[in-house]
């Protein structure tokens, strides 16, 4: 199957017409209100979102994606961890060649089955001179040359990279991933990715919300520090009707939430297995 062996898999069309006239002024609006607290880099901006925001809940909603997504990586234990809006600017420069994982030091990281995935989803049509997505097949099952290369995946060091440097230039190994306005395309969290420059006078806006595949494989400790995270709706909170209302997509935890040491740089050379 595509994703296991590759890491990635394009879902076309899953949010129709409607659905995106719906989609674009929420995200105009989250924009609007809580840019000043994104994760601003360069090529990049994040915006996060919570559990209770109308663009999670029309994405949550969408029961033909989640059950997409469930047959596409044969689990039935979906768990919902975070959310963004994900937007680069017009004329932005490339992201830098990166891997989302965040605890490299666990065993679990080395295990063929994904531990935590990312599902973006295109709100426009998408090519390489307007941002579209590259990455590195196979490279969340074993390492490759980039990986000794790459400063670790958040942090300021990325922000000061020279524009010759190979995080932020076309890779012989590479798939650009062309779409167009409603498609999903969904990405092991381990994988190398980043994007093409945007040089259009368009700026590029994507959902992008994570997800555990199989909740009741992960190891304890996993779970209890995904627990924590903001995202999620608080105990007062999972008391609405509403927070009950997402078919089981929210993690159930019943133990202590508690943090893991964060390890987000990649060894130089691995393999799972």
């Amino acid at each position: 199957m595509q994703f296991e062996s590759e890491g990635w898999a394009l879902l076309p069309r899953f949010l129709d017409a409607s659905g995106l006239a719906e989609l674009a002024p929420a995200v105009d609006r989250v924009l609007a209100l809580q840019r000043p607290s994104c994760m601003q880099r360069p090529g990049n901006d994040l915006v996060p979102l919570r559990w209770n925001d109308e663009i999670v809940a029309s994405v949550l909603g969408a029961e033909h994606l989640i059950a997409a997504i469930r047959d596409l990586l044969r689990t039935r234990q979906l768990a919902w961890i975070s959310g963004y809006v994900s937007t680069k600017e017009p004329h932005s420069p490339a992201l830098w060649w990166h891997q989302d994982w965040w605890c490299w030091d666990h065993p679990v990281s080395y295990t063929r089955p994904a531990s935590q995935i990312a599902l973006l989803c295109y709100l426009g049509e998408t090519d390489e001179m307007s941002g579209a997505l590259r990455l590195l097949p196979g490279s969340h099952h074993r390492s490759v040359p980039l990986h000794a290369t790459l400063p670790e995946a958040h942090g300021g060091d990325a922000n000061a990279l020279s524009s010759a440097h190979p995080a932020l230039n076309d890779d012989p190994g590479q798939v650009t991933v062309n779409v167009r306005a409603g498609d999903v395309v969904i990405i092991d969290y381990r994988l190398l990715h980043g994007t093409h420059p945007n040089a259009k006078p368009l700026r590029r806006d994507c959902i992008l919300l994570s997800f555990v595949p199989d909740w009741g494989r992960l190891p304890d400790d996993i779970k209890a520090h995904l627990a924590m995270h903001p995202a999620l709706p608080t105990d007062a909170e999972r008391q609405r009707s509403d927070a009950s209302s997402y078919g089981g997509l929210l993690p159930d935890y019943g133990g202590t939430p508690a943090s893991l040491a964060v390890n987000r740089m990649a060894p130089a050379a691995f393999a799972a297995s």
